[in-house]
């Protein structure tokens, strides 16, 4: 009697883990302040975080283009940097113009990227 009363205890105990960490979610672990030293990213994050430099080019738009694909042919199909990187350089250069939409025939600037 008192093995299925265990067994039924830790069942429960083991859905109500499982439903809190679907509903909820797991906390996120807080660095510490105790030593108020700034957290120094990895070589990974670093990488990534270094700006990527590149060089207006003012193009008009074709029937068919896309962002991407003008932006691979501008910089000779060797594009290093991430689409969401493209994307952001694209608003920078053309703000309140929308990268998803672009309009034939009309002139846009995008980023040509320096190696």
């Amino acid at each position: 009697m008192w093995k299925r009363i265990g067994v039924f205890l830790f069942c429960c105990a083991l859905i109500l883990s499982i439903w809190k960490d679907l509903t909820i979610g797991s906390p996120i672990p807080t660095a510490s302040t105790a030593g108020n030293e700034p957290i120094q990213p990895d070589r990974v994050t670093q990488k990534n975080n270094v700006k990527k430099t590149f060089q207006p080019v003012l193009l008009q738009v074709k029937q068919g283009d896309t962002l991407l694909s003008i932006t691979n042919e501008l910089n000779n199909h060797e594009l290093r940097v991430t689409m969401e990187q493209v994307i952001l350089d694209f608003k920078e250069l053309n703000p309140e113009k929308d990268p998803y939409a672009l309009h034939a025939g009309s002139a846009y600037y995008f980023p040509h990227y320096t190696r």
